[in-house]
């Protein structure tokens, strides 16, 4: 028996990285995955050897992701679509930079927390989002996408009473620096040769496993290399009044 018998999972930006770990996991655990994604070639291939399906989605469209939901009758969804963004001079930032990476990391999720809420409410649902560590710490490397990560746990985080009002629990789940191809070619190995710990992808699709499964909702949890899973506290401001 797997953790996942019986579930239908959608996983997007499933065709490399986090996503792909996340979603060879949860078809080795039983459930039948969904992998979205806009690189069609990789997401087909990926798919044809694990079993899973494929759909061309892009995150940032939200009638595409209507398409998507209304499609299957879905349990469960790894939100985990993201883009990075580094600049050398603030002066130097075209508008088209910003505007991408906030469209994917937060309008991403914003769509698809609202698509999936409308399909799952009455009957239940988990959703997991990819964060970042960059969104709970300063990221000095690159602020823009820092800034997208910081607005996704705030999403995460006020948006979870409602929806579990109606029988769904959104977590988030934030780990540290991943081999994944968002650090670029040979990005984890310049990483470490600086000395720095890299959180294998593996890792963090058991961490999502936990975050899926989990009975709580509107939490954060932290992944990290040599200091493992981990759920982050917050507390709010004397005299903040929601």
């Amino acid at each position: 028996m797997g953790r996942f018998d019986g579930q239908l999972v959608l996983v997007t930006g499933a065709a490399s990285g986090i996503g792909e770990a996340t979603a060879r996991l949860l078809q080795r655990e039983g459930a039948k995955v969904v992998i979205a994604d806009i690189d069609d070639a990789r997401g087909a291939v990926l798919a044809d050897e694990i079993g899973a399906k494929y759909v061309h989605l892009d995150v940032t469209d939200s009638a595409a992701w209507r398409s998507v939901v209304d499609a299957q009758s879905l349990t469960m969804c790894v939100l985990n679509a993201g883009v990075g963004a580094r600049f050398a001079d603030l002066r130097e930032v075209p508008d088209a930079l910003f505007e991408h990476v906030m469209d994917v990391n937060v309008g991403g999720i914003f769509y698809g927390t609202r698509e999936l809420f409308r399909s799952m409410a009455g009957r239940g649902g988990r959703i997991s989002v990819t964060a970042s560590m960059a969104g709970i710490a300063k990221h000095t490397q690159s602020p823009i996408y820092g800034a997208s990560k910081w607005a996704v746990i705030g999403w995460v985080r006020a948006i979870a009473p409602s929806l579990e009002s109606e029988g769904v629990l959104i977590n988030a789940l934030c780990p540290g620096l991943v081999d994944t191809p968002i650090l670029g070619p040979g990005g984890a190995d310049r990483m470490r040769n600086m000395g720095l710990k890299v959180l294998d992808a593996d890792a963090v699709a058991e961490a999502h496993a936990h975050s899926l499964l989990s009975e709580r909702s509107g939490s954060v949890f932290t992944i990290q290399a040599e200091l493992g899973l981990a759920e982050h506290e917050f507390k709010d401001p004397a005299g903040y009044q929601g």
